[in-house]
């Protein structure tokens, strides 16, 4: 920011004139970003924390400021670095003249686990083998940017360095007008329509490639990621279990039927990719998708076996590997490293051990850094014979002090280490390019440039500032085969497991509403005194909580004397964070549920699962006034998850699984009030029931405005059970239920069985005629029996929608 004599330098004068980089103006901005981020949902997982948490992306408000000159160099450097990896990718896996010429030790590359034999001879596309390529790059004292290593496996971050885009230029729109930054939307289009160009057929069906991202699943560091990519690119996010290999063709089990998938954009470690060839253990992978790649059904982005170049072993070599491919020497220096497999750079090693930072060699060993001038003598002689054992296990390299940038921390600006992730993208023309910015990460650690989110690393945005104009030609649109530029999901591409995700969704957001609900009658009972027959009313409510699990059976049979004593044990029980039926337990199932298929729910959806979860995770004093306002607060962000479900999504196979949920557990929890509440048995004082049962149905304005005076049993029994006007009571819910499972695609059984959806469908229509019959609003006996008879039916109706559209027991008809 400053040069020696802390002086502005020129391309941050428009930043600092804009005044928001003020002291005061620079807070109000941070807060702004904070709550953005917060609200977008941007986290990253954090593997070493024994409770799994995602934690907020750790975005810090000053971006980091390049001239344009500067980053031409670095445009072009990493350009060369590309093309140059590029061809060294091609020759391990092609005819190994650098093995055969000398150029690179035999060592180096059979002693690396991630150069993987089975891909040896591979044909790949030129552009899908480095489709993205990342480098970490340092600043050294006297200004020379140097690699610190290659991403070539899953070059991780564009989606991050997006969103950090998103936010800074909204909180710092004045200064990013006044630097004139480089826009990033044009990587990102390049990138779109390299992948549309690397379809192995000339289009799918419909004119355009089916294209896939495929992720670990909701647990990996950077699921976020994935899924705003997904979303951003118009891919389908899928796991492996949503694909399957048939024919030597890759498929996506969707809801009607199989899918050939054309572009797979993957987010898994090469050995993970393929079970049946590579890592026989992985659950993530795709049977099979090596010999649906080397029979050119499929392509895959970056290709699999890409991690051979991430090595940082091969740094020692760049020099030699450019003059021998590319016949010039390289345009970005390396950080000097040493390799433990050669004797020299071994001996070097070990004389200057305290000079430097040991890292592994190959990246599927990992790349935390060791430092061994900090160790003690136990340690640094354990480190010593960990090396002798493995040599070729390990690099040195110079420990580079690296340059530092400015950072936000308690109302001022300090000076921090930092490594910065430059992206590149294939082009259709075999060249490269280059993201005008990309991903800065701040150490936490003031000596060195520690950079690992899982080691309490920060991030910034990367502002290229100067004329605004790309600096390098964009590319032309007519590279895309026809019908490319259409990449985004189709109607029936639902993946079943998907569908699954959302089909939970909807019943874990009943299933919370519903603890709400509870919760807020029994704060309302205890704590106002003006409500006749609370204390009664207590004495079902128990009977209910005890029922779906909220509290222990020996105090939700409490007798009517000690109701009071009891309802406030209960509070206490279910404010335990640890109550696995308590509301916590409802929210962080629904919050994992939502995170599985946050790419199918308007973006809104995950906004407000942040904010819910805040309120309703916040630690719950069981004082029943606190409790009535904290669910008070709860009570309409809930509401509003229906109102994005009615008004935020389309009517397609997503948006009905999510009803299905959401009705299905709506009428097994209408069924489950009345016999948890003791009405369906007649153990309680049937008016304090009814009128919890009124209250929990949302019903007490319509029961009024038909009946003024009193409470009728089969007035409130007929409203709650047979009314199809009233959207809570469970003829409704049977019929909302009836109705999308209709418009699903069927299923055929297995040939001697009937199809489970119609199995189904005749299931609900029995419900149908149950609740139309009016004796179990008149007789206990008649409601006894229903409530039995439906208390199996809706879960079966549950349990055969998962035979027929999740676990694939049986065959989809086409």
């Amino acid at each position: 920011m400053v040069t020696g004599k802390g002086r502005v330098r020129p391309h941050w004068q428009g930043f600092f004139s804009s005044g928001e980089a003020e002291a005061g103006a620079m807070e109000e901005s941070w807060d702004a970003a904070r709550r953005l981020l917060f609200q977008n949902g941007v986290t990253y997982h954090a593997y070493a924390d024994p409770q799994g948490v995602e934690r907020p992306w750790p975005l810090d408000p000053v971006p980091l400021l390049l001239p344009a000159t500067e980053w031409q160099t670095i445009s072009t450097g990493l350009r060369q670095r590309a093309r140059l990896l590029d061809r060294v990718f091609c020759d391990l896996y092609g005819s190994q003249n650098l093995i055969r010429d000398g150029v690179l030790p035999p060592g180096l590359v059979m002693g690396d686990p991630g150069f993987l034999r089975p891909c040896h001879g591979l044909q790949v596309p030129p552009a899908a083998r480095l489709t993205l390529f990342a480098a970490d790059l340092v600043r050294d004292g006297g200004g020379t940017w140097r690699v610190l290593a290659s991403r070539t496996q899953n070059p991780t971050g564009t989606g991050y360095a997006l969103e950090n885009r998103v936010v800074l230029s909204q909180t710092l729109a004045e200064s990013f007008r006044n630097c004139n930054v480089e826009r990033l939307s044009p990587f990102f289009e390049q990138l779109r329509q390299t992948l549309a160009c690397l379809a192995p057929r000339s289009s799918g069906p419909d004119g355009s490639p089916r294209m896939v991202l495929l992720t670990p699943g909701p647990f990996n560091e950077a699921y976020f990621e994935h899924a705003y990519l997904a979303r951003h690119l118009g891919l389908l996010l899928v796991e492996g279990a949503d694909l399957m290999v048939r024919d030597q063709c890759v498929y996506l089990k969707t809801l009607g039927g199989l899918e050939r998938i054309d572009i797979i954009l993957r987010r898994v470690d090469d050995d993970f990719c393929d079970p049946l060839e590579l890592r026989p253990d992985s659950a993530l992978g795709v049977p099979g998708l090596l010999q649906a790649v080397r029979s050119g059904n499929v392509t895959v982005c970056n290709a699999v076996g890409a991690g051979v170049t991430d090595s940082v072993a091969l740094l020692p070599w760049m020099g030699r590997l450019s003059e021998y491919l590319l016949g010039e020497a390289p345009l970005l220096a390396d950080v000097p490293t040493l390799w433990g497999g050669d004797l020299q750079q071994r001996a070097s090693m070990f004389s200057r051990l305290d000079e430097l930072v040991l890292r592994p060699a190959f990246s599927n060993l990992g790349h935390t850094p060791i430092h061994p001038a900090s160790l003690d003598a136990a340690a640094r002689a354990d480190l010593i014979n960990r090396i002798r054992r493995r040599p070729q296990d390990w690099v040195a390299q110079e420990a580079i002090a690296p340059s530092t940038a400015p950072v936000w921390r308690d109302g001022r600006m300090e000076a921090r280490p930092l490594v910065l992730r430059a992206f590149a993208c294939a082009t259709p023309d075999g060249d490269w390019m280059v993201m005008p910015g990309g991903l800065a990460r701040i150490s936490a650690d003031d000596r060195y440039p520690t950079v690992s989110l899982q080691q309490g690393a920060g991030a910034k945005d990367v502002w290229v500032v100067g004329s605004g104009l790309a600096t390098q030609p964009r590319r032309n649109r007519a590279a895309a085969p026809d019908g490319a530029g259409d990449t985004g999901p189709h109607g029936g591409d639902l993946p079943s497991r998907a569908a699954d995700h959302l089909f939970w969704v909807g019943r874990y957001a009943e299933r919370a509403d519903s603890a709400v609900r509870i919760l807020r009658a029994a704060a309302r009972r205890l704590s106002d005194d003006a409500h006749p027959g609370a204390d009664e009313e207590l004495v079902p409510l128990l009977r209910l909580m005890g029922w779906v699990g909220m509290i222990p059976p020996v105090i939700a049979a409490s007798p009517a004397a000690d109701a009071v004593r009891a309802m406030r044990q209960s509070l206490e029980i279910i404010a335990d964070p640890a109550n696995p039926g308590g509301l916590r337990a409802h929210m962080d199932r629904l919050r994992r549920s939502v995170l599985c298929v946050r790419d199918r729910l308007p973006a809104d959806v995950s906004r407000l699962l942040v904010v819910l979860d805040e309120r309703a995770g916040a630690p719950l004093r069981s004082d029943p006034a606190a409790v009535q306002l904290r669910l008070d607060e709860v009570s309409p962000l809930l509401a509003a998850l229906v109102g994005l479900e009615l008004d935020g999504m389309s009517r397609g196979p997503a948006w009905r699984f999510l009803v299905l949920g959401r009705r299905l557990e709506r009428a097994i929890g209408i069924v489950g009030a009345l016999q948890g509440s003791g009405v369906a048995a007649g153990t309680v004082d049937i008016g304090a029931a009814l009128s919890v049962l009124l209250e929990l149905g949302a019903a007490n304005a319509a029961y009024r405005e038909r009946h003024p005076i009193g409470i009728r049993r089969e007035a409130v029994l007929s409203l709650l059970l047979a009314d199809l006007e009233h959207p809570r009571s469970l003829a409704f819910q049977i019929q909302t239920v009836e109705r999308q499972l209709a418009k699903l695609p069927s299923v055929a059984g297995d040939g001697s069985s009937v199809s489970p959806t119609q199995l189904a469908l005749s299931l609900l229509s029995t419900a149908t005629q149950l609740v139309r019959d009016p004796q179990p609003a008149r007789d206990a006996g008649a409601l006894f029996d229903l409530t039995e008879r439906l208390g199996r039916i809706l879960p079966e109706i549950s349990n055969l929608l998962s035979q027929a559209y999740f676990s694939h027991v049986f065959a989809r008809t086409t």
